[in-house]
């Protein structure tokens, strides 16, 4: 009998500690989760402290950071209205504003070279002959036609006067006055043919001479004469540096800003500045972007040269009303979102905006001047998320 009770004696006292230390283990990891959390808690209230400190200390000026504050553990932006002149920058190639490969109409030996590569020419300066023997031949013999057209409507207009003053006289029948009157016609027909044909050989000989279209560098020239050039045939390329023309492109949000007159700088030139002169009203359909026109005068004292790929800066024409917000409150993994409180929960907000040189946001479009914006908002944050911010601060007593 006393075995027995033993036994179960013993068995009460080992559920019993069994139980005591499932407790004890519940208890501290229950602590262990509060400790992580209350350490959780201290380290953003340290970094949101870091960065109250950082802007108050910093000079209230138009390059001071936009304002953040801490509310309910989590960090808000007021937007800040003000004014801003447009600027973004570009990146293009420099081009001549008109170019040309100019070769001649007529085909022929290549006889003489009136310029070479690297000279500077003027609109009609003779850059090349090619041989027009053959063409002179023709005008001759044009000519030669235009005397004998000239010769015969001079014969035919004395008979048509002949035939007139007889058919007053009722010597000849009407018949042959009519006669005498249709050749007088086909006399004066066959000379203004005769004189188009002559026209037409004196063209070709023109035509065996090279002109510059318009003044210009240039930068291809034959190397020597002799060749056997055919019509059409490029020799000479001539470019027009005293403008260049900048292409480039601006984002499909920007694009809205900047009109035709904005001002355009080329970096690492004081003196290199022009206008845009077109903004496409379609998009590239290889970058998706707008691609914009602008013109830049050149000469002795600017120095930019034809083919260079540069960077510019483009300002608009007039200012406009922006909202300023920490670079920080673009939503991390998204381009154009932030994250707006509205009745307590999330709102995804898509914006237009620019970088600013200081980093911070200047938003034109998608967010209201009186918004709340979340400064430092988490990836994972979604449309409709609570979000608290705990009571609304007391305004200051004067």
């Amino acid at each position: 009998m006393s075995t027995v009770a033993t036994t179960g004696t013993t068995r009460k006292f080992g559920a019993g500690k069994l139980i005591t230390l499932v407790v004890v283990l519940g208890t501290a990891g229950l602590i262990g989760v509060r400790v992580k959390s209350k350490v959780a808690q201290k380290k953003a209230l340290e970094a949101q402290t870091a960065v109250m400190a950082e802007q108050a200390a910093a000079p209230e000026s138009p390059t001071a950071p936009p304002k953040v504050t801490a509310r309910g553990g989590t960090l808000i932006a007021k937007p800040e209205p003000m004014r801003w002149q447009p600027r973004v920058a570009v990146t293009g190639t420099l081009e001549p504003i008109q170019q040309a490969d100019v070769g001649f109409k007529a085909g022929g030996r290549l006889l003489t070279i009136k310029t070479k590569m690297g000279d500077v020419v003027k609109a009609g300066q003779v850059l090349g002959v090619v041989d027009a023997s053959e063409a002179s031949a023709q005008a001759n013999v044009a000519q030669t036609g235009v005397r004998v057209a000239e010769i015969s409507l001079e014969m035919a207009k004395d008979a048509q006067k002949r035939s007139d003053t007889l058919f007053q006289q009722s010597a000849v029948p009407e018949a042959e006055k009519t006669t005498a009157t249709q050749r007088a016609l086909l006399a004066a027909a066959q000379l203004e043919q005769a004189r188009a044909q002559a026209r037409a050989a004196s063209v070709m000989v023109g035509n065996a001479m090279l002109t510059a279209p318009f003044g210009g560098l240039v930068t291809r020239a034959p190397n020597g004469i002799g060749k056997i050039v055919s019509p059409g045939e490029p020799l000479f390329h001539i470019e027009d540096t005293s403008v260049l023309k900048l292409s480039a492109s601006v984002s499909e949000n920007d694009a809205d800003v900047f009109e035709v007159g904005a001002a355009v700088s080329i970096d690492g030139s004081p003196v290199a500045a022009g206008k845009v002169t077109a903004v496409l009203g379609s998009l590239d359909p290889q970058t998706r972007r707008v691609p914009v026109i602008a013109e830049i005068p050149n000469g002795a004292e600017v120095g930019l040269l034809s083919g260079s790929f540069v960077r510019a800066q483009i300002v608009a024409t007039k200012s406009i009303e922006v909202l300023r917000l920490p670079a920080s409150a673009l939503r991390p993994g998204a381009q154009d979102e932030i994250v707006v409180v509205q009745d307590g929960k999330a709102h995804l907000a898509r914006v237009s905006f620019t970088i600013a040189p200081d980093g911070s946001l200047y938003v034109r479009k998608g967010l209201d001047a009186g918004a709340t914006v979340v400064a430092n908002p988490s990836p994972e944050v979604k449309e409709g998320e609570a979000i608290d911010l705990g009571p609304v601060p007391a305004a200051p007593t004067k």
